[in-house]
């Protein structure tokens, strides 16, 4: 593993860390942007609660100033009415997908590296609402390069019916080298009885059909039953480029005819559709 916490990479042209959790009635999404050819310091809010659906974003002076930050132990911050302040317990190893030799010939346009189980403790605010957190789990992720993929298709739940069950995953189109040429890719994580699967496919294993509101995702695995990921997304905010996300959606987690487990309102769900202008 190249590195154990998060770390910048200022030769990256783009580079984001995020972090996400739903916490009861509140669900938060929060990304630090740089975009290095622009000068543009980004911080992208995106929350539901009770209060109100909303989408911001928000030109910090620089990267992660003091007030605004995130590591791999404490994350803090403010955008608009929205504000947080959380501890971060990470658990299990790092994940760092990479199907060799792509990542070494830095074949895809980003690397991505991070946590898909992490624990938050503390609290957030969202005009007159109020939680505090106490070990919930949730995700960190940061990933870097030339440029966005030219589409995805991500899903996170922490909060099933099963509460022992986490899972996150993307399956996208990169650019080769830069190129018009695009390759496809997949990796999930799964968590369930305390046992954790890491899935990276190669081309061709992995299958999406339908639009945001309502999708399917098959994964053939060797030697295994397929995984099939049933989702249902609303209350979708507009992330720009392209993007559209929810953390309130719906997924069902079937192996073969088995429902493994189910999450009603707390699966985070999003697209980048392929028409969408590159940065």
């Amino acid at each position: 593993m190249p590195q154990v916490g998060f770390r910048e990479h200022p030769s990256a042209a783009l580079e984001y860390w995020f972090f996400k959790v739903n916490a009861g009635p509140i669900a938060l999404i929060v990304d630090w942007i740089e975009r290095r050819r622009r000068g543009d310091h980004v911080l992208r809010v995106s929350v539901h609660s009770p209060y109100k659906r909303e989408v911001l974003f928000d030109e910090l002076p620089s990267w992660m100033p003091g007030e605004n930050f995130m590591t791999t132990e404490r994350c803090a911050g403010h955008a608009g009415e929205v504000s947080w302040d959380l501890t971060i317990d990470v658990v299990g190893e790092p994940v760092m997908p990479d199907i060799f030799p792509a990542g070494l010939l830095k074949v895809p346009d980003l690397a991505t590296y991070g946590w898909p189980l992490a624990t938050f403790t503390g609290w957030i605010r969202h005009g007159p609402e109020h939680v505090a957190l106490t070990a919930v789990p949730g995700s960190i992720t940061q990933y870097w390069g030339r440029r966005l993929a030219t589409e995805w298709w991500w899903v996170s739940a922490h909060q099933f019916d099963r509460g022992d069950t986490a899972l996150e995953g993307t399956v996208l189109r990169s650019r080769v080298w830069g190129t018009p040429v695009r390759v496809p890719l997949a990796y999930f994580f799964v968590s369930q009885e305390g046992k954790a699967e890491f899935i990276v496919t190669p081309p061709g294993s992995v299958r999406v059909e339908g639009t945001p509101e309502e999708f399917r995702v098959d994964i053939r695995r060797r030697h295994r039953e397929v995984l099939t990921l049933l989702c249902a997304g609303r209350e979708y905010g507009d992330f720009g480029d392209g993007i559209v996300n929810t953390l309130v959606g719906d997924m069902e987690v079937r192996e073969g005819d088995r429902v493994l487990a189910r999450a009603t309102g707390t699966a985070g769900l999003e697209r980048r559709s392929p028409n969408a202008e590159q940065h």
